[in-house]
């Protein structure tokens, strides 16, 4: 049911002998190190297995499993002599919680910790890793205001800066020329805002004011009402305007659905959201709120899935133990404790000045499930990323999400929106 376009010919067959060639280059290479070292490393994870963002949580530790069983049969055909293993902690999906479970794992030595996967743990979290000497390796946080130099947060998911610039992309690509944004005024919700609003106007397009609602608001009757007052103000002002609406927030986005429902004008508007309401199962199981958003043809970003087969392979892999379609995030993770793994072996410990300067070196010449792994100045993903987009479809009584675009970025190419996403 997810509709595809091919890539440009020779791309993906170019990007398959690239991988190969990077992976066989990296056994080459970290063979005999492997061979010479003895011991082994312990591993942490900071992953929200309870709370809100569980279901990510899971898909991130049936992740984590593979890749501890992968690197244990690597060293074990490598008669390394070396274990390997990854202590798990629940975070709960709370920023305080997931600070008492690293405390947890630094007391028992773990200097390397895969996560946090929001934006608000990572930030919870961070000052109290650098004070012990943490290197940390999120799968899953994206905010730009978390991006500092020579710190030891090391991030595999493409930065909100380019989610702004992905979602703004396709509303541009049909037709709108004015961005309403609706949204959670909290660091993360401000941020891809503030962002958003001025890619779209880099874009040629107008930025309205919008409406912003505190993150403990229950009712969002007066926020609703105040979008409504901006959009009549901007038909009276501008009638040729083609307004779009821009929601981002979390959990709420089905009583806000739900609320704008009942005004026609807004009814009659496209609307986009943003990755955490991208195959929200929330709406989907809501049918009012369902009904809304296939009305609206409500379209949201999400880094995007992988192409090529070793992806294919991890994300099966991964929902055959969690009956669950993973995320990219969980791939990410895969990535992750790799990269970690490699990166330790390298350095011939977890000290994390030396990891500072080995992550990011091997990250350089790394192709991981969820393509290269290449950091920026700043730790985070740099290039070979995508987002798709997903909007919600019928049959029968019955809603399921589909995949419509995809805004592609890959090493040495130029970035491109495909309706229809295209098969990498």
């Amino acid at each position: 049911m997810h509709p595809t376009r091919p890539s440009r010919p020779g791309r993906l067959s170019a990007r398959i002998a690239a991988a190969a060639l990077a992976l066989a280059v990296l056994l080459c290479f970290f063979a005999p190190m492997a061979q010479a070292q003895k011991g082994g490393f312990t591993f942490g994870a900071l992953l929200p297995l309870t709370g809100p963002l569980a279901d990510k949580g899971r898909t991130s530790e049936a992740a984590l499993r593979l890749a501890e069983t992968d690197i244990r049969d690597y060293l074990a055909a490598s008669n390394s002599g070396e274990s390997f293993s990854i202590l798990v902690e629940d975070t709960g999906s709370d920023p305080q919680k997931a600070l008492a479970r690293l405390k947890r794992l630094a007391e028992k030595g773990v200097r390397v910790v895969i996560g946090p996967i929001s934006d608000a743990e990572t930030a919870a979290v961070e000052d109290f890793a650098a004070s012990q000497g943490i290197s940390l390796i999120s799968q899953g946080s994206a905010a730009q205001y978390l991006a500092k130099k020579d710190d030891s947060l090391f991030r595999l998911s493409p930065s909100n800066t380019y989610q702004a610039e992905a979602l703004t992309a396709l509303i541009k690509q049909e037709g709108n020329t004015v961005m309403v944004p609706i949204w959670r005024g909290d660091a993360i919700g401000d941020e891809l805002v503030v962002h958003a609003k001025a890619r779209f106007r880099q874009l040629g397009g107008e930025a309205a004011a919008g409406a912003r609602y505190d993150p403990d608001r229950t009712d969002y009757t007066a926020v609703v009402d105040e979008l409504v007052r901006e959009l009549e103000k901007l038909r009276a002002e501008k009638p040729s305007a083609k307004p779009a609406i821009v929601f981002v927030g979390g959990n709420e986005v089905v009583p806000v659905l739900k609320a704008a429902a009942k005004k026609p004008i807004l009814a009659s508007l496209p609307w986009y959201g943003s990755d955490a309401s991208a195959l929200n199962d929330a709406i989907a199981k809501d049918p009012e709120s369902a009904a809304f958003a296939m009305r609206t043809r409500f379209t949201s970003p999400r880094y995007g899935e992988g192409g090529a087969n070793v992806y294919t392979r991890i994300e099966r892999r991964i929902a055959k133990e969690t009956d669950l379609f993973p995320d990219t995030q969980s791939a990410a993770a895969y990535d992750a404790a790799w990269l970690g793994f490699l990166a330790v072996q390298s350095a011939q410990g977890t000290d994390a000045g030396a990891l500072k300067r080995f992550i990011p070196l091997l990250a350089e010449r790394t192709y991981g499930v969820t393509g290269w792994l290449a950091l920026n100045e700043y730790g985070d993903r740099r290039e070979d990323w995508d987002f798709d987009f997903w909007t919600l479809r019928k049959d029968g009584d019955t809603f399921f999400w589909e995949k419509i675009a995809r805004y592609q970025f890959e090493p040495g190419m130029p970035k491109e929106l495909y309706i229809g996403s295209p098969v990498k």
